[in-house]
């Protein structure tokens, strides 16, 4: 009797221990999901000037480079194209 309690509680543990390390490998995925998502781009000229995606600032006609990220805390270098 006292093995097959001893056997439960490990299965019980294991198990749960598989689901533990699998909900946080999910939300790993789900963060660099959403610091891709929050790419935005802004005009050199024009701080205030800011698109989700590439093309020229409706002011001066300049093109959009990508702004720095709160999470990532890189920023890119636009002259380098």
């Amino acid at each position: 009797m006292k093995k097959i309690i001893l056997v439960s509680i490990m299965t019980a543990t294991i198990s749960f221990g598989f689901i533990a390390c699998n909900e946080s490998s999910e939300k790993k995925d789900n963060t660099q999901k959403t610091i891709e998502e929050k790419v935005e781009y802004t005009c050199p000229m024009h701080p205030e000037v800011v698109s989700d995606k590439p093309g020229k600032c409706p002011k001066c006609g300049m093109d959009l480079v990508k702004k720095e990220t709160k999470s990532t805390g890189k920023s890119v270098d636009s002259t380098k194209n």
